[in-house]
Parts: structure tokens; sequence; C-alpha cells
């Protein structure tokens, strides 16, 4: 409590005293961007501590801290960054010193006069309070206090008695029943809620009334007078409980009695064919016809069910990775595309015809896809999808397909806009002459470069922002670790 105290008075005077400080660097930034920004002046002082000392670079590598802020001179984006850290520790902390105020103010006051505690009314029970004790014989020491309930006597313990045999009478008999005439089981209690009284009930009538308060009515043929007797204690008082009460057969509804005739029946079946294979079911009870029929198995249908559930769902599924693996397709052919255009410029520059280099290309893509074809894993990420449609372009050429009609079906076979686009160029090329392709083509290589920058900008993004999840899980566990001892050690 103490702690707290010199803490968040530390803090607030902090706070006030360089509030009047100014700063360029830290005004001109957006509150939007820091909300802590309040807390920044205080945190630059500190942040100077730490410059002296040389021990800055605990908030984050200077060059990181140059890549991320490139428009920001290294010394100032390494001090914004180190206010902003320090100001996220004095805000934690500040929040820590108001629970922590919060909490000592609404707990509730153990002591009462510092020599007293307060005692339990009657039947709520012992309390346990945990106090530290000192003496001039002992050091400071934990101790664990117990204090009973208040203990009633005279006029309160009489009119206890009498409440606890009013309650007895009340709630031994099951609902519709009266003691002149009890056919249903009996609540034999071993306590009375809300008081210390507890019970225990005489055995001597065992031959009708079970010890847990069931009735062995189902063989009477005439009423029978039971006396229940209970002896109820308080603390070092005992006082003697007795109820007259009348047992009857119970009344069997007409269901009832053909299921304990049905019963009987199947009992008395079993003990006459024990030594015989077959067991004999009896097709009537009385005047009444008796049907038997196997019970249905639920579990076949079960699985039928989860079954339809199963196919149901695998149909989607499959749609589903189906459209994620075109999805990494269309990625890889495009971050594929600079390659194959800056290749297609090289062999043209050089002299090679449109479908020389195309097939150029084709080959050393084979003979490096072969040359790992062995082991599995390279072979794997050897396969290109792009240059595998160039391949089926390639093999349309050598079986006599015009040069023009194979560029167009390449382009949209590859069902991306890019190869399309590469595809109406070289055919554009064997229509209107060979004139400026080599310009047109290195324009296009240019700009495939700059959109494969772009995408995996992209890509980089996406995973950072999967990654929120997981970190704030940490995060969360993070809190627990240190949050849920602290608080476990607090008495209520």
């Amino acid at each position: 409590m103490v702690v707290a105290l010199v803490v968040l008075g530390a803090l607030l005077a902090g706070v006030l005293i360089t509030s009047k400080n100014r700063d360029g660097d830290i005004e001109k930034l957006d509150s939007n961007d820091h909300p802590l920004k309040s807390l920044y002046p205080l945190a630059s002082l500190i942040y100077g501590v730490f410059r002296r000392g040389r021990k800055q670079d605990i908030f984050g590598s200077p060059d990181i801290l140059r890549e991320v802020y490139m428009d920001e001179k290294p010394e100032i984006s390494q001090k914004i960054q180190g206010c902003k850290c320090i100001a996220s520790i004095l805000a934690i902390l500040g929040v820590t010193c108001i629970i922590c105020f919060a909490y000592a103010y609404s707990r509730e006051k153990i002591l009462v006069n510092t020599t007293h505690l307060k005692r339990n009314e009657a039947g709520m029970g012992v309390k346990e309070y945990d106090l530290m004790m000192n003496s001039s014989l002992t050091r400071e020491n934990e101790i664990k206090v117990r204090v009973s309930e208040k203990r009633l006597e005279g006029d309160e313990l009489a009119k206890l008695k009498e409440d606890a045999a009013y309650y007895i009478d009340n709630h031994i008999l099951k609902e519709g029943d009266k003691p002149e005439c009890v056919r249903g089981d009996l609540n034999l209690m071993t306590g009375i809620p809300g008081t210390s009284i507890s019970i225990k009930w005489s055995e001597d009538n065992s031959w009708f009334v079970g010890i847990d308060g069931n009735l062995k009515n189902s063989e009477l043929v005439e009423p029978v007078m039971v006396s229940l007797r209970a002896v109820l204690f308080y603390y070092d008082e005992s006082w003697d409980y007795e109820k007259l009460i009348t047992i009857y057969p119970p009344l069997l509804t007409e269901e009832e009695s053909f299921l304990q005739a049905l019963d009987e029946i199947l009992k008395r079946t079993d003990e006459e064919t024990q030594t015989e294979e077959m067991f004999e079911l009896p097709e009537k009870v009385g005047d009444v016809e008796v049907g038997w029929e196997e019970k249905d198995d639920n579990g076949l249908l079960m699985f039928m069910f989860l079954g339809l559930v199963g196919a149901c769902i695998i149909i989607p599924a499959m749609k589903q990775d189906i459209k994620k693996k075109k999805k990494l397709r269309n990625e890889q052919m495009m971050r594929d595309y600079p390659d194959i255009i800056s290749k297609f410029v090289m062999l043209i520059t050089a002299g090679m015809t449109c479908r020389g280099a195309w097939g150029k290309i084709c080959a050393d893509y084979v003979r490096t896809r072969d040359k790992k074809k062995s082991d599995r894993k390279n072979h794997k990420k050897s396969f290109k999808y792009a240059y595998e449609e160039m391949l089926i372009s390639d093999k349309e050429m050598q079986l006599g397909m015009p040069e023009i009609k194979v560029y167009e079906r390449f382009g949209t076979r590859c069902q991306v806009p890019a190869y399309n686009k590469f595809g109406t160029l070289l055919a554009r090329n064997i229509k209107r002459g060979s004139a400026g392709i080599i310009e047109i083509l290195e324009t296009e290589s240019k700009e495939s470069i700059v959109e494969r920058r772009e995408n995996v900008r992209k890509q980089g993004e996406e995973t950072g922002t999967k990654l929120l999840l997981p970190m704030f899980g940490m995060l969360i566990l993070v809190i627990a670790i240190v949050v849920v001892p602290a608080f476990s050690s607090f008495s209520l």
C-alpha cells in the first residue's frame, strides 16, 4: 500500500513537472499514433538517463529502427521508440497503483478497534481470519484465527428448539401425505438448514423405514403405526424428538400394478427355467396380452447421420482446397513471370526468334527439373506451373499448330492477366513484325519486377496480420501468469 502510494505520487509529480518542457520532436507526433503522448516528456527525461549511460539500445536495434523509420534521423527515431517504451511502462505502473488503491479501500476491515473480530451470526458457521501477529518474543508471523458462530442460549435457544421441531414436522413427509396416512418416502434430514443443529435418527423401525427414509411398505397388507425418534444436537445441548406416523401400503396405478405383475412373472420364469437353454417371455399378464420386439439400434442411425454430415462437409472443403491451390498456382506464376520475361528479352536480343527463345527456355527448365527428379523434395520445389504451360505450347508448335494461335492459347490457358498480355504481345509480333518488340518486353520486364515486389510486400502484411491472434494469446497468458498469483495472495 505504501509502495503503491509512493510510486503513484512520484509518477504524478514527474508528469506535472515535465509537462512544461517543450520538445519539438515530441510535439510534432500525432496523438492518434501515440496515445500516451502526455507521458512522453517524463519518458524523455528518463530516456536521457539511459542515453548518458549508453544503454539506449535496449529499446530497439538502431539498424532496425533506421529501416522502419526511413523518413527520420536515426537518433530521433531511437529517441521516439525509447519514449514510447518508457511511457508504456509508466502507464502500466500507474494503472497497477490505482487498482491496488481501489482494492485496498473496497476490502472490508477485519479488525475492529485493532483487537476485535466480528463473529458470525447463529447458523452462518465458522469464520476464518488471516492475520499478522507480532510480539516482543516473536517476529511477525502469519496466524489463521478460527472464530465460531454466535451461540444461542436461554430464551433464544428455547425458540430455536421449537423452530427445529416445526421444521421437521413440515419437511419430513412427502407432499400430500399426512401423519395419519403415509405412503411415500420420508425426508430424514441430518441437520436444520441455517443452524448448527445436527440430527441423528433412531434405527428402531428399520423394518419399515430405511436409514435413507425409504419406506418398506410394498409388502404391507394392513397399516402399521410407527414412532419416529431422533436426537437433536446443538453444541453440548441435546434433546429428543418423536413423531407418530401410520404407514399404509402404496397405492399403485393400473400401469404400476401391471409392471409389478410382469416383473414377478419374469423373475419366476427365470428361476424355473435356469437349467434350460431358452428363456420364454410371457405372452399374457393376467388379462392383458403382451407383445415383444427388439429395441432399435440408434447407433447405426447415428453413424449414417454422421456419414451424411461428413459427405456434406467434404464437398465444400474440397472446393475450398481447390481454390487455395489455384491461388497458390497464380502466385507462383506471378513470381516466375519477371524471370521468364527477362530470359525472353535476353535471348531475343542475342538474335534468336520468338520460337527459338521459347524452345530454349523450355529446354533449360526440363533439364533442371529432370536433374532434381530423384530428390522428391527438390522435385516438388522445381515444378513450375508457368514453365509447364510453356512446355505444352512448345509441344503444340512441334505438332504443327500455327505460332500465333499457340501464343493466344497460352495466354488464355494461364488465366493470369500478365501471361495473357505476354501471349498477346508475341502473337501481335508475328502478325505485324518484330519492330519494337524488344523495347516493349523490356518495359514489361521492369513493370513485372515492380509488381512482384509489391506482391511480396502484401504477403508480408497478411502474414503479420495472421500473427496478431497468437501474439494476443501469448500476451493474455503472460498477464495471467503475473496477475493471478498476485491476486490469489490477497485475503478477501
